[in-house]
């Protein structure tokens, strides 16, 4: 018997962990971060245990971001407490280093920091 809780999100996220085509993963991941940022908007309460994967998912996403495109690795980190206003941490992680960047209230924010993040460090390398 298969005790694994499947989300709502989770297979746009398996289909940019799968991606093999360079042309395509940058989208993939996108839509996977998309999926995510559209479960925060349901009406369906988020559990810790979701909460959890999603923190895990953002940060797998993340690191294929950065395997992929030049090594930059950021990380987008949820907690959402109960009744509380979402909060999203971003980190980068850099020659081995984590560096706390900013915090945020919205996901459209947190993801356009990240995109500055991913075209600064393109453009470094």
């Amino acid at each position: 018997m298969n005790n694994s809780t499947t989300y709502s999100w989770q297979a746009a996220y398996q289909c940019a962990l799968l991606e093999t085509d360079s042309a395509r993963i940058a989208s993939r991941i996108d839509e996977a971060l998309c999926a995510i940022r559209d479960r925060f908007s349901s009406t369906i309460q988020i559990g810790e245990q979701e909460n959890t994967a999603i923190e895990s998912a953002r940060n797998a996403l993340a690191v294929l971001r950065g395997e992929w495109f030049g090594g930059l690795s950021e990380s987008i980190s949820v907690v959402v407490p109960q009744g509380a206003p979402q909060r999203l941490n971003l980190y980068r992680n850099w020659e081995g280093k984590t560096e706390f960047l900013a915090t945020f209230t919205d996901f459209n924010s947190a993801n356009a920091r990240l995109k500055e993040q991913l075209a600064l460090s393109l453009a470094i390398t």
